[in-house]
């Protein structure tokens, strides 16, 4: 049972099971592992409103400890167009509004469009990864599009309260693997 939709499913009500205590402490655990690790210089990261209804790893501690190691970072987050199944990064401050737009995805009231080859470090949401670093999110493949736009070492960061499966049997050819999938207990490199 490793393919993408069954997996889906899986993965998704394995994390809204969790208690909002549980999830804290998988929080805490993940980011306790993003602060052992060694990140690469940064000027922007673009991250992504975590939606509760998902029980998504919260993507504030880690983006609020990212900004804490390099000070000047700025921090865009996407827009979505679901009819063309594509996502674009806009720069947001602290003055930023977001709205709740279609599938309670949250997303920034912005005009500063991002460039993907300015992007040094993306967030990258997700379900559940493979121990090859492909990663089972929610079957629009936005991210792969953008990913495939950007610098060819952007830095490609995952969230995870569960490990790695062994193998995505269905993995497309355009989709991205990451470079490190962080667990609450480990730290999963590739490439």
């Amino acid at each position: 049972m490793s393919i993408k939709s069954e997996l889906r499913k899986e993965y998704l009500s394995k994390r809204q099971s969790l208690s909002g205590l549980e999830q804290n402490k998988l929080n805490d655990l993940l980011l306790i592992q993003l602060q052992s690790m060694e990140l690469p210089f940064a000027n922007i990261l673009l991250s992504y409103i975590p939606m509760e209804d998902r029980a998504e790893p919260d993507t504030f501690l880690f983006s609020d400890y990212i900004k804490f190691l390099f000070p000047q970072i700025q921090i865009g987050y996407p827009i979505t167009n679901m009819k063309l199944g594509t996502m674009e990064a806009y720069l947001t401050n602290e003055d930023t509004e977001f709205e709740k737009v279609q599938y309670g995805l949250i997303e920034p009231v912005s005009e500063h469009l991002i460039r993907p080859e300015e992007v040094d470090i993306v967030i990258v949401p997700l379900l559940v990864a493979d121990r090859s670093g492909y990663r089972v999110g929610y079957g629009k493949g936005m991210y792969d599009k953008f990913l495939s736009r950007c610098r060819n070492d952007v830095f490609k960061i995952g969230f995870s309260f569960s490990n790695p499966i062994e193998q995505i049997l269905d993995i497309d050819r355009n989709d991205i693997s990451l470079d490190v999938l962080i667990c609450p207990n480990q730290k999963y490199f590739f490439k």
